[in-house]
């Protein structure tokens, strides 16, 4: 880590602060705090798919165990069958064996996902936890539960604090000593932190799990949605999103509407001020905020700024040929 690093982040509760070496915590003046689900899918996640008790296996990342964890519970409660957003196909679950399984009723055929393509072994876990999840909180939510009082944000606070300030605990126990104070809590939103989910998937299919995870993230007002992706293709659609989300309110005729959910479903599309898009540079180490024009995402972004240089490129090597 460079002595220059600064990382700061401004929470609902807290600002979290590291630069100089030094951590701070500064708490935010806003009253409560509504107790998020963090869900965080790794792009290993087809390691699931492909293998049957992945649990079993040592020194895997902690955050494939988290997730397997969730996909377990998940793929028994969808295991009489979920239809997949890609290729009108459905998930079941044989959980006497422990077999997932793809179908498609129309084809007549009926395979193992860890014989499947790499797309779906991608794709399915994501789906159904985040699914899973989205549904439980949509139909199980209450605010007013997991609304801390003054009280119970002091306490929990103190709680927290003795853990991390206690040198004698190991840092993995000091993991799930973090998660106790927490669990008493229920919580009544989801944040889904997907990394890379355009993974082995043609673009089409890339647009239709954006719709799907856009659709859960909007299903409660303090869910969220945060991507990692190498894609050019979501980021269009991520337009196309918002583009959708200013116009909804305008469309009143139903034919309109039909035809503005044609392109983006009317439950994935996205407002300008909810959409934020931060690029990463690898060279300097920094990372901005991309711009936006009239809200739509500014084209000006690195991954097109890559397409652009690809082109010129192949521009240059038609002049070579010019040439010869």
């Amino acid at each position: 880590m460079r002595e220059d690093t600064v990382i700061e982040y401004a929470g609902k509760s807290f600002t979290f602060r590291f630069s100089g070496g030094n951590f701070t915590a500064t708490k935010s003046p806003e009253n409560g705090y509504v107790l998020p689900k963090i869900m965080y899918v790794p792009a290993e996640r087809n390691f699931s798919s492909v293998v049957d008790r992945p649990d079993k296996f040592k020194a895997l990342p902690s955050s494939l165990y988290t997730f397997n964890d969730e996909y377990d519970k998940a793929k028994i409660h969808f295991a009489n069958g979920l239809a997949l957003p890609l290729n009108e196909v459905r998930f079941e679950y044989d959980a006497l064996n422990k077999l997932a399984h793809i179908v498609d009723a129309d084809q007549g055929y009926r395979l193992r996902l860890s014989e499947a393509s790499s797309g779906f072994q991608s794709t399915v876990p994501l789906y159904l936890v985040t699914k899973y999840l989205s549904d439980s909180f949509a139909q199980e939510s209450d605010p007013s539960i997991s609304e801390l009082s003054l009280e119970e944000q002091k306490k929990l606070e103190k709680e927290m604090k003795a853990i991390l300030e206690d040198t004698q605990i190991a840092p993995d126990v000091r993991q799930t000593y973090l998660r106790q104070p927490s669990a008493k809590r229920k919580p009544a939103c989801f944040i889904n932190i997907v990394e890379e989910p355009e993974q082995n998937l043609f673009p089409a299919s890339q647009q239709r799990i954006l719709h799907a995870l856009l659709q859960y993230a909007n299903a409660i007002a303090d869910n969220q949605l945060i991507m990692a992706t190498h894609s050019p293709y979501l980021l269009n659609y991520l337009t196309l999103a918002v583009k959708a989300g200013q116009l909804v309110s305008r469309v009143t005729d139903k034919q309109t509407k039909a035809d503005l959910n044609s392109i983006v479903p009317l439950e994935a599309v996205l407002h300008a001020d909810d959409l934020a898009i931060l690029e990463f540079d690898d060279k300097e180490g920094t990372i901005k905020k991309s711009g936006n024009y009239n809200g739509i995402p500014a084209d000006g972004n690195f991954l097109n700024n890559l397409l652009d240089a690809g082109n010129l490129e192949y521009d240059a090597l038609l002049a070579i040929e010019e040439a010869l």
